[in-house]
């Protein structure tokens, strides 16, 4: 972090601190709190002060909260978009695996199209990075949930070929 006279903003040659609109991040509102303080020679805020220590986890937790809201919305959404389409073959890439080798396999996958990221299982363990055919098994609107299954295993180090 620049300090001193390197800690100014090249465009307008002024010291500078990033800090967007309070109302969009808890920690601006701090982080404006302290600026005004300095700029006007002033104490910094006591009930500011009071909160610095422990705003790092506060905004963990709010963050961790924000993005749990958004994977849920767009989890909603991903369902709906494929809710008619539950039997069909998608194509996709499996790009995260938490399966057991040797045993079933589960992980994620990424469709091309739709741009859908979803679970999928196994009755094996899965091909990290392999391309795939996929069934959708499910997609539930009330449940958020997509789920796509490989019906056979897959052998290691097949290939299957990429879509055209």
């Amino acid at each position: 972090m620049p300090v001193g006279d390197a800690a100014g903003h090249a465009a307008i040659r002024l010291p500078y601190a990033h800090v967007t609109a309070p109302l969009r991040r808890l920690v601006d509102r701090y982080g404006t709190e302290v600026c005004l303080a300095v700029v006007a020679g002033r104490a910094v805020p006591a009930w500011v002060g009071e909160a610095l220590p422990v705003l790092p986890e506060v905004m963990a937790t709010t963050g961790r909260r924000a993005g749990a809201f958004d994977r849920g919305a767009l989890d909603l959404v991903e369902a709906a978009v494929l809710a008619p389409a539950v039997g069909r073959t998608f194509r996709g890439a499996v790009v995260d695996v938490d399966g057991r080798d040797g045993g079933p396999g589960r992980g994620q996958l990424q469709l091309h199209e739709p741009a859908v990221r979803a679970r999928v299982t196994a009755p094996g363990p899965l091909p990290l990075g392999e391309v795939v055919d996929a069934r959708l098994a499910e997609a539930s609107v009330p449940h958020r949930r997509v789920v796509f299954t490989l019906d056979r295993p897959v052998r290691p180090g097949s290939h299957l070929p990429s879509p055209a």
